[in-house]
């Protein structure tokens, strides 16, 4: 028999909400996801609304907690930007797999689920803020960590959404409104393709061209 972690159903859980909405995330589906018995939930969860609780805070973790502590690894507020734009950048090309979507149309329809996008939507907004601050006069900063995080809700809205490429030029066109370099057109982190990076790999942003 498979083996398990809360993880794996956590990552489950996200992955058909992602594809198929809050309805589809039941114990069976699960279940068939994992090719487990429903023993198996119940040894990790206390029940559904135990899972479900633990399903929104591993989204708030993933989607929010990790990417910040990985951009927190650059050394100035500037790179840490530019480094969480390339992320946004990368993880906009497996939108399908993305369940940031899902979970913004289940809020509308549960409390509970709202107040995890709320307490999301200002964190994510106010680490922006932290970085902007450092980079732009004051009374523009609060303004630019908006705008960023806004055009990212807004292209994940559109249908079809807009990804990638069409993401960092939306980006690059804020940027240069604020006088400040766009980015420089390679691919995100992880991600393959005609990146071009310096010799020894770091990829740091060359000049706009």
């Amino acid at each position: 028999m498979t083996r398990t972690t809360p993880t794996d159903w956590l990552d489950a859980g996200l992955a058909i909400l992602a594809t198929d909405g809050p309805e589809a995330v039941t114990i069976d589906e699960l279940c068939s996801r994992l090719d487990v018995t429903k023993g198996s939930f119940y040894h990790h969860f206390d029940g559904y609304a135990d899972y479900e609780t633990r399903l929104l805070e591993h989204f708030e973790t993933e989607g929010t907690q990790e990417i910040i502590e990985t951009v927190e690894s650059e050394p100035t507020s500037e790179a840490k930007l530019y480094r969480l734009l390339d992320v946004v950048v990368a993880a906009s090309r497996q939108a399908e797999s993305d369940p940031e979507l899902a979970i913004r149309a289940w809020a509308q329809q549960d409390e509970a689920v709202r107040a995890v996008q709320e307490r999301v939507d200002d964190r994510r907004i106010a680490y922006l803020r932290s970085l902007t601050t450092d980079i732009v006069d004051d009374d523009r900063a609060d303004s630019l960590a908006t705008l960023l995080y806004a055009a990212l809700v807004g292209c994940e809205q559109l249908h079809p959404p807009l990804r990638g490429d069409q993401v960092r030029s939306l980006f690059d066109e804020i940027l240069r409104g604020y006088g400040l370099p766009p980015t420089d057109h390679r691919d995100g982190p992880g991600e393959s393709g005609s990146a071009q990076t310096d010799g020894d790999g770091s990829g740091q942003r060359g000049d706009d061209s």
